[in-house]
């Protein structure tokens, strides 16, 4: 068995053990300013300020641009010293040479939550990585919290609130938490979510992590009631230890699933141009996941199953499982597979076994696996499901659903 070396867990980054107050207003913000606003349909600070409107957030939104005077029907304002309260969030879309001075700029005005949605930083090469180094060290001298850079911002659906500069799209209340170190990604399971009709609670774009890491959005998403699972897309850990010490509180009430990516030297290299992270050893990853309780996902489309399957059945509270089925080979299989991942078959009661044989012909097997043979159709399905759902001696049902024969 690997050992958890969880230092080794580094990616970008620079992690403060602060308490949720600090990262409350990436979330619910009383008002926002858009530092970069843009008139120019064509332009992010355009974007930022559309879908800050069109998603319904009511608090106060105020665009940043010296030079113009009305954006989208907003009053703008020349500098961010001029933005009238309540605001506590800025969200920054200026050129990376510009940056530091407008999250210096913020300090002054009071606002302690930054999201820098520019790009051209520690992902560049040496100047862009001193710029980063420049933001945080203005972050520090005012107590600011930076998210990003190179980052899409934050979206909560119940707030509502919509940060990004993604494309206009309705999206869907729901209860599937998602925070990911790749913008394009979150623009993915946006779409996702919206064709399969399946609301998101949160979403998280993370960036280079100069700030607020994997391990801070963890605590940002959990803490939002209508989040019932959390899927995440990692390229690299910023600090192995606080991640593995949320990630273990997190998963023992809300499922935590992630895609790691960068598997492979190729990968890693990929990955360093692109939020400058280090991939690290993908063995420590997957001890590290199992010991944190952490669930992990091979693919994207793997990803996807887990959050359904999480967001709409509830966690059994014991390991009991019955495998309901029509063939006995797939029976015996998933039988298997049931004992292989740490669970185990339920005993059926005499009850629970009579009845079940009330709806199935009198040699089927009500054992468990319950094989109730080529001819039971949606009727016998649904009666037994029932029948094995309200018993006490099961915590969860497995259903296969092989083709029965075709016959007259």
């Amino acid at each position: 068995m690997t050992k958890v070396n969880a230092g080794s867990l580094r990616g970008g980054g620079v992690h403060r053990d602060d308490d949720l107050g600090d990262l409350r207003a990436f979330v619910n913000p009383t008002g926002v300013a858009v530092v970069g606003a843009s008139a120019d349909p064509g332009k992010l600070g355009f974007a930022v300020v559309r879908n800050l409107i069109d998603c319904g957030f009511d608090g106060g939104v105020f665009p940043v641009n010296p030079h113009a005077v009305k954006i989208q029907g907003l009053e703008t304002y020349r500098d961010v010293s001029d933005v009238p309260d309540p605001v506590d969030l800025a969200v920054i879309l200026v050129p990376a040479r510009a940056v530091p001075e407008v999250v210096e700029a913020c300090g002054r005005r009071g606002i302690r939550s930054v999201i820098i949605g520019s790009g051209g930083f520690r992902e560049v090469g040496s100047i862009g990585q001193q710029l980063e180094r420049d933001c945080i060290d203005a972050a520090r001298e005012y107590g600011i919290r930076l998210m990003g850079p190179n980052c899409i911002g934050v979206i909560n659906t119940h707030s509502p609130l919509d940060t990004t500069f993604l494309s206009p799209r309705e999206m869907l209340g729901g209860s599937v938490a998602f925070v990911s170190q790749s913008g394009a990604i979150c623009a993915t399971v946006v779409d996702w979510a919206n064709s399969q009709g399946f609301g998101l609670s949160t979403l998280v774009s993370l960036g280079n992590q100069a700030d607020i890491t994997e391990s801070d959005a963890l605590e940002m998403v959990a803490a939002n009631p209508n989040t019932r699972v959390i899927t995440m897309y990692l390229e690299g850990v910023a600090d192995g230890q606080t991640f593995l010490r949320t990630a273990a509180r997190v998963s023992r009430s809300i499922p935590i699933v992630a895609l790691k990516v960068g598997r492979s030297e190729a990968g890693g290299r990929a990955i360093a141009s692109h939020t400058g992270a280090l991939a690290g050893q993908d063995a420590i990853y997957e001890a590290a996941f199992r010991r944190a309780g952490v669930i992990r996902a091979t693919t994207t489309e793997e990803l996807f199953d887990f959050a359904r399957a999480f967001a709409n059945a509830p966690l059994p509270q014991r390991r009991r499982i019955a495998v309901l089925t029509n063939a006995g080979g797939p029976g015996v299989a998933t039988a298997d597979a049931v004992e292989m991942n740490g669970l185990e078959l339920a005993g059926l009661s005499d009850a629970t076994r009579t009845a079940l044989s009330a709806s199935l012909p009198p040699v089927a097997n009500t054992g468990n696996p319950i094989d109730m043979l080529a001819t039971a159709g949606p009727r016998e399905y649904a009666e037994c499901l029932r029948v094995l759902i309200a018993a006490d001696e099961v915590d969860g049902v497995v259903v296969v659903m092989p083709p029965p024969p075709m016959h007259k």
